[in-house]
């Protein structure tokens, strides 16, 4: 149906006895049936029922357009609503993406104070050593080990990072994860103090660094047989204690690699006897030495 575009309610019905509608009225009269009254008669009721008709369906044209515009705004309003969700969606979304790459603080225990003992810190290389079991020098477990990893943190840039392989795929390390020290004392050449230390230090990270418990309780046994044992009160004992224990350890990590570890905590004293007998020539060849060249100096 076409599109009503005037207003038809405010329309009034013509005269249809004025002398403009004369011809018409003729018409209708001309086989004598009707009379001139009759005739403007029936064209206002023929006008009039086409004007109720009119304004009819200009109501219903009307109610269709609200009823089109109250769709269409519950449609934009629809689709805002939508969009605000939307929005709303990627904004929690952002949220919860940062607050996953925040860091993360834990809780305390009100009630409970530092411990009477702060347990020192080795470098991250020897941390990272001790986290794959591979074997690491116990200096860096000593006093003097602790105090340059301290140094050497606090002299790098905490951004300075290297390149490592890691199962066949390329990341970035810091950079003191790679760096051995320079400074470094083989284990046969330290103090006796400084391997007592050194192991305490060390076993404690062994826990950090989940060790199992088996080998960390086979480790505390192997350095206190050490410390009990008849050789440390000869004559260089505890060079000769030092000397075994750097041989010892090590071939259990080379040996554990292989699949053929050893219990460590066991003193192998036929052993122990071969390297004390290494380490007496060692002292007897230095002292004639010694003795050598005052001779050629007299």
């Amino acid at each position: 149906m076409p599109r009503i575009t005037q207003d038809p309610t405010g329309q009034a019905c013509p005269d249809f006895t004025s002398p403009t509608h004369a011809a018409v009225r003729l018409a209708m009269t001309a086989g004598g049936i009707l009379s001139d009254a009759d005739a403007a008669e029936r064209l206002a009721t023929a006008w009039t029922q086409m004007h109720t008709q009119e304004v009819d369906a200009w109501e219903v044209q009307a109610q269709a357009d609200v009823a089109e515009q109250e769709e269409q705004r519950r449609l934009a309003d629809a689709d805002e609503e939508r969009l605000r969700a939307e929005d709303e969606r990627q904004k929690e979304d952002e949220r919860k993406e940062l607050e996953k790459k925040r860091p993360k603080i834990n809780d305390f225990d009100d009630d409970k104070m530092v411990g009477d003992f702060v347990m020192p810190r080795p470098s991250q290389f020897a941390v990272g050593k001790l986290k794959s079991y591979s074997f690491i020098e116990l200096w860096y477990f000593t006093e003097e080990g602790c105090s340059e990893a301290q140094e050497t943190n606090r002299t790098l840039p905490e951004d300075a990072y290297g390149i490592t392989r890691v199962d066949d795929l390329v990341a970035l390390k810091p950079v003191t994860a790679f760096k051995a020290s320079k400074n470094a004392i083989p284990d046969a050449d330290l103090t006796w103090r400084q391997m007592n230390i050194g192991k305490n230090t060390m076993l404690r990270y062994m826990e950090t660094c989940d060790w199992p418990r088996k080998h960390i309780e086979s480790f505390a046994r192997f350095y206190l047989h050490l410390e009990l044992d008849p050789m440390r009160s000869r004559p260089n004992g505890e060079r000769v204690l030092l000397t075994y224990q750097a041989k010892v350890r090590r071939q259990w990590h080379d040996d554990l690699s292989r699949g053929q570890g050893f219990n460590i905590a066991q003193i192998n004293h036929t052993l122990l006897a071969s390297v004390a007998e290494e380490v007496w020539d060692t002292i007897r060849l230095d002292a004639m030495r010694k003795v050598s060249n005052l001779f050629i100096c007299l």
